[in-house]
């Protein structure tokens, strides 16, 4: 893409609630990627192919603002209808703005480009950014520890009708806002015992994946509710059947309204997995993808606890039945690895092969280990501890692990280093 200079005097005045400075200079484009955002609104036109991003950022010193915009074209760059000073450097975007004593908001317009390998806006309707493809939906910042509200708008479909959420109103990771374009049918499961309603979403020739897929899942969150902590994102929840073509299954973590492959609808289970993400690697945030495993290992984990709790008997055990079959095929040499790499900001989660069922299963062991030595109920103390104490900001597995020795008393840091740490399996499946 082309670099591109707008240059302009700016008027004094204020933008998002007040910039709490005058803004009467003109600031040259710099580079800065760790300014606060507050919230991200969207209003994305599908016929036209353009947006409109409305940034809004917290009080700093810095004239800067960095964001990431993959291949996006953007065309304007404004505080309160007045040109900003604006450098598109390549899947960057630097931003001249003014200091701040309060927040402001800066307004992007630009158009996007369709993505069909699961990195941007699909022809076929829906979005997916993870891990780090949001720039090419919208300018953003795709570190997982960074968190934002958002607001959504979302017009002009062909056909189909977008379904999204139109608030996300706590921190969330960039990953999180996604919409998906189709005739869907809403499947009521009820309410939890908090409120909060529980669908799911699916096409007509769907509706026996969705009752099969959701059939504990009403009660899968509310158990996650009473025993975790409150959930963050809304109070209407549940999985969309996403199209994501052959071959495709699992879920993303798109809360409030997560979405499930077709081809896994019907799988109670991968339901409660994309449930869980609500307080796991959405509710409480990724400090570095080497803590991958925080999030995937302790959701593989819950899907197997509230499966046991709530659903008949047999339906867990078929879950741990699954895990039981990859991990011997790990220890026979198959796809094994190292869950939980050390350092931060180190590795590509997708390049240096971390996003594999590695930190997924193994992490599941790594916790039965921990509750079948400390007990259940305890360790689900120990997750209901780190949830309170991190929910709505980034953390890392050191952190999982210092809350459970406070909370059990035991110190699961070998426990860690065997299942998570290493290359190797543990002789058993239970802590060493």
């Amino acid at each position: 893409m082309p670099v591109i200079l707008v240059v302009a005097m700016l008027a004094t005045g204020c933008g998002g609630g007040g910039t709490g400075a005058a803004i009467d200079a003109v600031y040259p484009p710099t580079v800065d990627g760790a300014r606060d955002i507050v919230d991200t609104t969207l209003v994305v036109d599908l016929a036209a192919r353009s947006a409109r991003a409305t940034i809004t950022v917290a009080a700093a010193t810095s004239t800067g603002l960095s964001l990431e915009i993959g291949d996006l074209e953007v065309t304007a760059v404004t505080l309160n209808g007045r040109p900003l000073l604006w450098v598109d450097a390549g899947s960057r975007i630097d931003i001249g703005v003014p200091p701040s004593t309060s927040p402001f908001a800066v307004v992007i317009d630009y158009a996007w480009r369709f993505h069909d390998a699961f990195d941007g806006v699909a022809t076929s309707g829906y979005t997916l950014t993870w891990p780090y493809h949001c720039g090419n939906v919208f300018p953003c910042r795709s570190a997982p520890s960074d968190g934002t509200t958002f607001h959504l708008s979302v017009t002009g479909a062909a056909g189909g009708t977008p379904l999204y959420p139109a608030e996300i109103p706590a921190d969330a990771p960039s990953y999180m806002a996604a919409w998906i374009v189709d005739d869907f049918t809403r499947l009521d499961l009820g309410r939890t015992a908090a409120g909060t309603r529980v669908a799911i979403w699916h096409r007509g020739d769907e509706a026996a994946s969705a009752a099969a897929g959701g059939a504990h899942l009403r009660a899968s969150f509310d158990w996650m509710e009473r025993n975790l902590g409150p959930y963050r994102f809304g109070n209407e929840v549940g999985s969309v059947s996403a199209r994501w073509g052959p071959g495709a299954y699992g879920g993303m973590e798109h809360h409030p309204m997560w979405h499930v492959s077709s081809a896994s609808l019907a799988d109670a289970a991968a339901n409660v997995h994309e449930a869980a993400h609500g307080w796991f690697g959405n509710g409480v945030r990724l400090r570095c993808w080497e803590d991958f495993v925080l999030s995937e290992g302790t959701v593989e984990y819950l899907k197997w606890r509230v499966l046991d709790e709530v659903a008949p008997a047999g339906v867990a055990d078929r879950v741990w039945a699954g895990f039981a079959s990859e991990l011997e095929a790990m220890r026979n040499g198959q796809g094994n690895g190292v869950a939980w790499p050390q350092g931060c900001g180190r590795i590509d989660i997708l390049g240096d092969g971390l996003f594999s069922r590695v930190p997924y299963v193994k992490g599941a062991y790594f916790y039965r280990a921990v509750a079948d030595r400390v007990g259940r109920p305890v360790l689900d103390q120990a997750l209901r501890t780190f949830y309170a104490r991190w929910q709505g900001k980034a953390a890392g597995m050191n952190d999982m692990l210092d809350t459970i020795r406070e909370v059990t008393g035991f110190d699961a840091d070998t426990c860690a280093r065997a299942w998570l740490g290493s290359a190797t399996l543990p002789a058993g499946p239970g802590c060493p």
